[in-house]
């Protein structure tokens, strides 16, 4: 691959876990929304249905997030290696300059942070089934 097509596929992987980080969030918030307007009123089987379909989206997100931003460490390693290279082009990138290794940790970060932001969600979902109403 020439230099220009790792600097694009850097930033298109870039962009495509932003894109799906922004759509967690959303399904995140509109859950949020959903339990805190609603919960109280359902009964157990639609409670049960509106958990099960958030769960196989959101679970979903957290999975294509992971893999997303392991490719994206993963080719920051990559370009790391490749712009240390006199011949290179890449020096003026981030993985270049500051070092690919503080890289490595960010799908683990992300992975914690989506699965906490899941599990809150569905105890906000109990929580406000059981919030009393004025």
């Amino acid at each position: 691959m020439s230099d220009y097509e790792y600097a694009s596929l850097f930033f298109t992987i870039m962009e495509a876990a932003q894109a799906t980080f922004a759509n967690f969030l959303a399904i995140v918030s509109g859950m949020i929304a959903v339990s805190y307007f609603f919960a109280h009123k359902l009964d157990r089987t639609l409670s049960s249905l509106l958990l099960l379909i958030f769960s196989l989206f959101a679970l979903g997100f957290i999975n294509e997030l992971f893999a997303a931003y392991s490719d994206f460490a993963r080719l920051a390693a990559v370009v790391g290696e490749r712009g240390g290279m006199a011949e290179s082009a890449l020096g003026w990138m981030g993985p270049v300059v500051n070092g690919a290794g503080g890289i490595a940790a960010v799908p683990w970060i992300i992975l914690s942070m989506t699965l906490a932001s899941y599990v809150a969600t569905i105890w906000f979902f109990f929580h406000a089934r059981k919030m009393d109403r004025v």
